[in-house]
């Protein structure tokens, strides 16, 4: 597991929306507020951290998109995400 932050520093890219909405529809993208790092998110997830994920989820920073959001980001599909990759999910930068 060591060179995990490494291999997600390395992973984290630019995705487009049209490229997130097949794993939206299948709830899979996972909004990571400001506040966190995407890097830090994916660690929790793979290390199965219940509890820190729990409070990031009750306090907001974590969460999957709204219905508004999604309507939105459809019509504008070249919408930009920073994005990482976390086998099931993907997890996009939000701004707020």
């Amino acid at each position: 597991m060591s060179n995990t932050r490494k291999d997600f520093e390395e992973m984290v890219d630019v995705a487009l929306w049209e490229w997130l909405s097949p794993h939206a529809a299948r709830a899979r993208v996972i909004l990571v507020g400001a506040k966190l790092d995407l890097v830090d998110v994916g660690i929790a997830l793979t290390e199965d951290n219940k509890h820190l994920v729990q409070s990031w989820i009750e306090d907001g920073w974590l969460r999957h998109p709204t219905a508004e959001e999604l309507s939105a980001w459809n019509d504008n599909k070249e919408k930009e995400f920073t994005s990482l990759v976390v086998p099931p999910f993907v997890l996009a930068r939000i701004d707020s």
